[in-house]
């Protein structure tokens, strides 16, 4: 049985994605302040919102995964030391847990599986909330099904996990969006750990590179990321000139070198250079 504590979180999780999403779509129709630092300066494909919508009737899954782990007993910890504890294993493993199955699902054998969130070259309010069933499923079970394993040794809490999926779905959210929030200090310090929402737009764009989730340590790691990011990211933010073509680059030196990936997606990318 749930509790109503519980019930209610749940269907925050369920719904707080699709909240957002509407949130940064009348942002983007009224031209708010924050909506100023446009990435790139394109329109969307026709179709594209329709169909990103359509993909999105499936994604409060997570809620209902992370119920059944609830109903099966799983992550029943309650004091405020397994909270903090069960934060910080989220987010390490999901960091982890994403990196390695976006990258999975970058190969030909398994692109079929991400292709439905790529056909956004350009992100618009809904992308974020725009995947197919098998990779929503992927995701949660991968994440979730780790973390049952880790309670059956060490005590999780619900509300710790709960509350990295609320802020991964609002972070997630404007990482999806087609204006950068940060300000163009932000590479100088936190912006060396944390991604962008340019980050992000570049894989998009691209279709390769810079495959990680909150933080660009494992790009660093696995030399997936783009040379050019901070140049572009301070062109967007500091000089205010949005990026007019999808593969438009920066020249740093390092600039031309396509990330380390399949020999599918390159293909993908030196096609559309």
């Amino acid at each position: 049985m749930f509790t109503w504590p519980e019930i209610i979180v749940l269907a925050i999780i369920a719904f707080v994605g699709h909240a957002m999403a509407l949130l940064w779509y009348v942002a983007w129709k009224k031209q708010w302040k924050l909506t100023s630092k446009t990435i790139y300066e394109l329109s969307f494909k026709e179709g594209q919102l329709q169909r990103e919508l359509l993909n999105s009737i499936h994604a409060p899954m997570h809620a209902v995964i992370l119920g059944a782990f609830i109903w099966l007993g799983a992550f029943q910890a309650r004091e405020v030391g397994s909270f903090f504890c069960s934060v910080a294993i989220t987010f390490v493993w999901a960091e982890i847990w994403h990196y390695g199955s976006h990258r999975a699902m970058h190969l030909k054998s398994l692109h079929w599986i991400h292709l439905e969130h790529h056909k956004s070259y350009l992100n618009s309010p809904f992308t974020a909330i725009s995947f197919s069933f098998w990779e929503k499923l992927i995701f949660d079970l991968g994440l979730l099904g780790f973390l049952a394993l880790i309670d059956t040794v060490l005590d999780l809490n619900f509300y710790g996990i709960a509350t990295w999926y609320i802020g991964y779905l609002v972070v997630n959210s404007f990482s999806h969006a087609n204006f950068e929030f940060k300000s163009s200090i932000y590479n100088r310090r936190l912006g060396k750990v944390l991604t962008s929402t340019t980050y992000h737009s570049l894989h998009h764009s691209r279709y390769v590179g810079n495959f990680g989730l909150a933080t660009r340590l494992l790009d660093k790691m696995f030399r997936t990321e783009w040379p050019d990011y901070e140049p572009l990211f301070e062109k967007v933010t500091k000089h205010g000139q949005p990026l007019t073509k999808l593969r438009e680059k920066v020249e740093t030196g390092a600039a031309n070198r396509v990330p380390t990936v399949s020999k599918s997606v390159t293909e993908i990318w030196s096609r559309g250079s």
